[in-house]
């Protein structure tokens, strides 16, 4: 799969939609939900299953024990700590929770959170990623 194809074709729509901001998946006011994906992307996750019970047991109910509000993250955290990734990697891919749940306040965190510049941690972000 090609992903820089489709990714550039995500932003061809957005822009033709005159979104320039904000998430790539979203409503006309900005208003994200992944309840519009659960149903398609977990009955896609029962197809993988019928196909590969090496992937997915034939014995975990999927539209029951699983939901996209925490499942990709608490797999991606599972995994990267399974297989020894660090853990201020780990705490660092997951920080974004500490801005999603201040809800538009200024977030608690560290200092050393505060003060550090996304784009200069990306080696760090990559490190969580490269060792799945």
């Amino acid at each position: 799969m090609n992903v820089k194809t489709w990714v550039l074709r995500l932003i061809e729509v957005c822009r033709a939609n005159r979104q320039l901001r904000g998430p790539a998946f979203a409503d006309g006011n900005g208003k994200v939900s992944v309840s519009w994906y659960e149903r398609e992307i977990l009955e896609r996750f029962q197809a993988v299953q019928q196909r590969r019970p090496d992937v997915i047991p034939a014995d975990v109910l999927v539209l029951e024990e699983y939901g996209l509000n925490r499942s990709f993250r608490r797999g991606a955290t599972s995994e990267a700590r399974a297989r020894g990734t660090d853990k201020e990697d780990v705490d660092l891919a997951n920080r974004w929770r500490t801005f999603e749940g201040a809800k538009g306040r200024r977030p608690r965190m560290a200092m050393r959170d505060h003060y550090s510049d996304i784009r200069l941690l990306i080696p760090a972000l990559l490190r969580f990623s490269e060792n799945m």
